[in-house]
């Protein structure tokens, strides 16, 4: 139970964090992916996209305890339930009343959670043959690398691309976590240096350029709505055949993920920002 609280506060952070760095980006030049890196010391100049990466710094830390305590399988669902908050935000901002549609949004994103729990998924395990995990790396990897080829035509492919990459640091981060806590945690860090480094730099990439680059590019609630769909889908894919996860209440888990993807779609229009007007 307390890991799926910490994926709900997590979700709350990174819910938030998007739409702070939105709002910062529409002020800065275009960010191209050949030169994202030396745009780095731009994005850290800015204090409002600094405070959104803070916020999702934070909400890191609070889905790293969550993976340990329950598993990916359990709280990638819930990543959207903090459109919630974003909700009551809006509503207070714009002094609009909360409608039928994002009634029925809340209403759904609330029960999400209590069904997920419901479906009974069992806790992850630490896996002693590599290849699953490889395999399921070099596959996101080539997609990654293809999309980043087509991205200039086709611009909304920064969000399956963050995608990727967001599923990418959740296999590594439940890697990470279940050897880290497995008996003494001074060696325990020294045993998970490797997916350590490796959650680190797919969390880098994913949070500061795919991110920035796909929110600059494509409206906040389009991009953002996409990225959480396919990440959920390939985060949850990877705990089952990594880490051994299974689901014991298969209906109360799919009924809790529709749920979910409804709620997430019925509240869209709350992530959205208002985009700069362009002479």
């Amino acid at each position: 139970m307390i890991g799926i609280i910490l994926a709900i506060i997590t979700s709350l952070f990174w819910n938030i964090a998007p739409i702070i760095q939105k709002e910062a980006l529409a002020g800065m030049e275009e960010i191209e992916a050949g030169q994202a890196i030396g745009q780095t010391t731009k994005l850290f100049g800015n204090k409002k996209w600094v405070a959104g990466f803070a916020l999702a710094l934070v909400g890191g830390l609070a889905y790293m305890l969550a993976t340990e305590m329950a598993g990916i399988v359990a709280i990638q669902p819930l990543m959207n339930v903090g459109l919630i908050l974003l909700v009551f935000l809006s509503t207070r901002r714009l002094g609009e009343r909360i409608d039928t549609q994002a009634a029925i949004g809340i209403i759904l994103l609330i029960l999400t959670p209590i069904l997920i729990t419901l479906g009974g998924v069992t806790e992850p395990l630490m896996f002693t043959d590599f290849t699953a995990i490889i395999g399921y790396s070099i596959f996101l990897i080539i997609g990654i690398v293809i999309m980043l080829m087509l991205s200039k035509r086709i611009s909304i492919l920064w969000a399956p691309i963050t995608s990727f990459l967001q599923a990418l640091a959740a296999q590594f981060t439940q890697w990470f976590t279940l050897v880290l806590f497995e008996g003494d945690i001074l060696q325990g860090f020294v045993n998970a240096l490797i997916p350590l480094i490796l959650m680190g730099v797919f969390t880098f990439i994913a949070g500061v350029y795919a991110v920035s680059i796909g929110l600059q590019r494509n409206p906040a609630a389009r991009f953002n709505s996409i990225t959480g769909t396919i990440s959920m889908f390939a985060v949850i894919f990877g705990g089952l055949i990594i880490f051994g996860q299974s689901i014991t209440q298969i209906p109360f888990y799919v009924i809790g993920l529709a749920f979910g993807l409804i709620g997430v779609i019925l509240l869209s229009k709350y992530q959205e920002v208002d985009e700069p007007t362009k002479e």
